[in-house]
């Protein structure tokens, strides 16, 4: 491969390597998943094939933006204009469908006016000159949101929190016949697909779920359900199908993958054929779970995948003007889409589980607080500012939306779901203790919108367990969430994500912060087995993820 410099001063190595951050254990396993080695000079010729350019005219080609799933590329013509190439990392499943999927949403969404960027040309196999798949696109204008959001007032960030429920309120009002993802209809020839009726859609399709979940390890070899699904009772089957059948062919007794479980366990291997059994009760219960038909909670819709600031462009008088990456887009029912996202979250904070209306004043001792509380202070208010804010404008533009956020039957059924299509990794508690509180709310769960309500196979939970298993499940799901929060308390003090990834620059100081806790604990450890436990458990040490 040539590694002739670029125009920028980088060299072809640096285009196929991860550079943007560090991981402060496993990182080689990290790199390695995104390491992409590609041909640079046929990638470029096909950008200026695009536009009946010659390769010459391209003054400038390098490397934008890494993710969790894409490289992203720019290339900038000599006559100003920029153009955008994302290429998935080799780790990015599933193949073809991931960019087939992304290509067909970005195209149908702006035949239906959502800003989103045009696409030039893609490939869905890597089997082309380029050696990789990809997808070139139009650079929108604008900035990250990311960039602005912390130096706004609660006046900016007002209003651009309502340009984004607006926009979630017309991606919603979309109308699809049944969930799955978007392709172009010419690319899923042989495969199960429901048309788009509509008449800006002719070329499009519904076809299976593009979301890794459903494909990522040996689950893209299984033959299974993907959908597109004509019901939300078979997407709730589906996932337990497609978990049964990896946990069955391909689950071996381990450790749990999340360290500080292991404790709870003796430190000891974790078979899986408890997961089996719950997941075969899951499937019992499962046949009760789908919403009614032609109610609000059972109707597809669309939601961004990963609506975090960095994929909000916005003006410099703060407009909205594009919405990316919309990698692994699914339409689902809105009983299983419904929520405020992630990013604009404050759950924990008793104002804001109650919707009180945050108080903007500062409070009276504010000037003579430490420059380290006043930040505290200030990111308090914001989080509440902005939870409050998007659940204030749904319920004002959408209400078919706000209702079910804050429904417990709704969030019953979320918590189901994702806890049976959570990959097997030495936890065969959550799920089961989901299942106990479903059981535990089951009239709440089978209410008046779900299938199941009226039906005497329903109208008592399909499992049961006996007082002891229920109490002896709950007790040891209430310890692994205390593990979930001390892992989340310590991934704060080091800066880290779920990965331990950190910054470039701020790396050093975090392999500095955990040797130092990993002492610290050693110290305070009191018995031989605590010793053992932070000795070759500890969280923030390289380990066998397969172990």
């Amino acid at each position: 491969m040539n590694t002739a410099r670029l125009s920028n001063g980088a060299s072809h190595n640096d285009l196929f390597r991860y550079t943007s951050g560090r991981w402060v254990y496993n990182e080689p396993l990290r790199l390695a998943e995104r390491h992409l080695e590609f041909d640079v000079f046929a990638l470029k010729r096909i950008i200026t094939a695009t536009f009946d350019h010659p390769a010459s005219d391209i003054v400038k080609f390098f490397k934008l933006s890494e993710g969790g799933y894409n490289r992203v590329f720019q290339a900038n013509f000599a006559d100003g204009k920029c153009v955008i190439a994302r290429l998935p990392y080799p780790s990015t499943t599933p193949e073809q469908y991931t960019i087939a999927s992304e290509a067909a949403t970005l195209n149908y969404l702006r035949l239906h006016g959502i800003c989103t960027p045009d696409v030039y040309a893609w490939s869905s196999t890597k089997e082309n000159s380029v050696g990789a798949e990809y997808i070139i696109m139009e650079k929108l204008s604008g900035t990250p949101l990311g960039d602005k959001w912390y130096s706004m007032t609660p006046k900016e960030q007002y209003g651009v929190m309502k340009q984004i429920v607006e926009l979630e309120t017309r991606l919603m009002s979309l109308k699809f016949p049944a969930c799955g993802s978007i392709y172009c209809q010419t690319d899923l020839p042989q495969e199960k697909n429901i048309p788009l009726s509509d008449e800006n859609a002719g070329e499009f399709c519904l076809g299976p779920i593009a979301h890794y979940s459903w494909w990522h390890d040996e689950r893209s070899t299984l033959n299974i359900d993907r959908g597109p699904f004509l019901s939300s009772t078979d997407i709730f089957r589906a996932v337990g199908d497609r978990e049964l059948a990896w946990t069955k062919n391909y689950a071996k007794p381990r450790l749990p993958y999340e360290r500080l479980y292991r404790e709870i366990y003796d430190f000891s291997r974790v078979s899986p054929e408890s997961h089996i059994g719950n997941l075969s009760d899951y499937l019992h219960m499962a046949r009760c779970l789908g919403f009614k038909a032609g109610t609000s909670l059972d109707r597809p819709v669309m939601r961004h995948p990963d609506l975090q600031l960095s994929n909000i462009l916005v003006s410099d008088s703060n407009e909205i003007v594009g919405l990316i990456d919309w990698q692994h887009c699914s339409i689902l029912p809105l009983g299983l889409a419904a929520g405020i996202p992630k990013h604009f979250q404050n759950y924990g904070d008793p104002d804001s589980e109650q919707l009180k209306e945050p108080q903007l004043a500062l409070p009276s001792d504010y000037d003579s607080l430490p420059d380290s509380e006043k930040i505290c202070v200030r990111e308090t208010f914001r989080k509440r500012l902005i939870h409050f804010l998007y659940a204030a404008f749904t319920k004002r533009m959408d209400e078919d939306h706000y209702d079910p956020i804050f429904d417990n039957s709704v969030i019953l059924h979320q918590r189901l779901f994702k806890s049976a299509g959570s990959p097997w990794e030495g936890d065969s508690i959550t799920l089961k203790a989901d299942m106990v509180r479903a059981i535990q709310s089951w009239s709440t769960l089978s209410s008046t919108d779900c299938v199941g309500h009226g039906k005497a196979t329903c109208s008592v939970p399909p499992v049961s367990y006996s007082e002891q298993v229920t109490r002896d499940t709950l007790k040891l799901d209430a310890r692994q969430k205390e593990a979930d929060v001390a892992m989340e308390q310590m991934q704060e003090v080091l800066g880290v994500d779920v990965l331990g990834w950190v910054p470039n620059d701020a790396y050093e100081t975090a392999k500095k912060q955990a040797r130092e806790m990993k002492n610290k604990m050693l110290e305070v450890a009191g018995t031989p087995s605590d010793v053992t436990g932070v000795q070759d458990h500890f969280p923030f040490d390289d380990f066998d993820e397969t172990a």
